[in-house]
């Protein structure tokens, strides 16, 4: 059941941070800049601090609209974004009134969607925001994953650690649940990629040997960079954050 006044409460604290691993949110932003053409109409929903939206506006042309329904995450923003004039700051409650353009190039849904702890709710989120998509458009959900969740879970079971849960105010995404709605709606996927080497590094591997994990450490900017990955190369069932690229038709 998704608790609109207490998550409400949570995001509009002051020191409360949308993610306190940076190494990650830095893995996250280059993975879906990726994605993003030079000159692209953006939308990204549930925009938090602006971490993403900072890195995204620096792409040739491109112009963002960003929004959140808390006061709090788009003050922190706005802090962050002074003097980028290609991106506008929104307040949008996507469960109640608003009004946004419906010619977006790409959308993006970045840790927004498992902060409304119901499927139904996400379901209708998603409808909202595919509509809002021009024709060719592109949905770019990097979000929590049920199937990485458990199988990492597995890892840490093997060494005798306790498995992680989401948030309070988290619901991850059962995977095939979403591909199978995504594919109801007429939206093909173009890819499915996630951050397997950081999770079973940084929450596989390390806490067997390291009961202090300080988040801003050596050993998590290594375990984050491009070239750990590409040396990996591990699947992306073991990624707690998988990135789904999601197309609608050319009508």
């Amino acid at each position: 059941m998704y608790k609109k006044e207490e998550s409400m409460k949570y995001w509009n604290a002051i020191d409360v941070e949308s993610m306190y691993d940076k190494h990650l949110v830095e893995a996250e932003i280059r993975l879906i800049k990726k994605h993003i053409p030079v000159g692209a109409k953006i939308l990204d929903a549930g925009c938090g601090e602006g971490e993403g939206t900072l890195a995204y506006s620096n792409i040739q042309g491109c112009i963002i609209d960003a929004v959140d329904f808390s006061d709090t995450r788009l003050d922190k923003a706005a802090r962050r974004l002074k003097n980028r004039t290609n991106v506008t700051l929104r307040q949008v409650d996507f469960l109640g009134d608003y009004r946004l353009d419906t010619d977006y190039q790409i959308v993006i849904s970045q840790r927004f969607l498992i902060n409304i702890t119901d499927w139904k709710l996400q379901q209708q989120i998603l409808l909202d925001l595919m509509s809002l998509l021009r024709p060719g458009g592109q949905l770019l959900l990097l979000e929590g994953s049920i199937d990485g969740a458990n199988a990492l879970n597995k890892i840490r079971e093997l060494f005798g650690l306790a498995p992680i849960e989401p948030k309070w105010h988290n619901s991850f995404l059962d995977d095939s649940l979403l591909l199978a709605f995504m594919k109801r709606h007429e939206y093909a996927l173009l890819s499915e990629t996630g951050l397997a080497s950081y999770f079973v590094l940084t929450r596989g591997i390390r806490p067997v040997f390291d009961s202090k994990l300080n988040w801003d450490c050596d050993f998590n900017r290594i375990a984050a960079s491009e070239q750990m990955d590409s040396l990996l190369k591990l699947d992306t069932q073991l990624s707690r954050l998988k990135l789904w690229v999601f197309k609608n038709k050319e009508r």
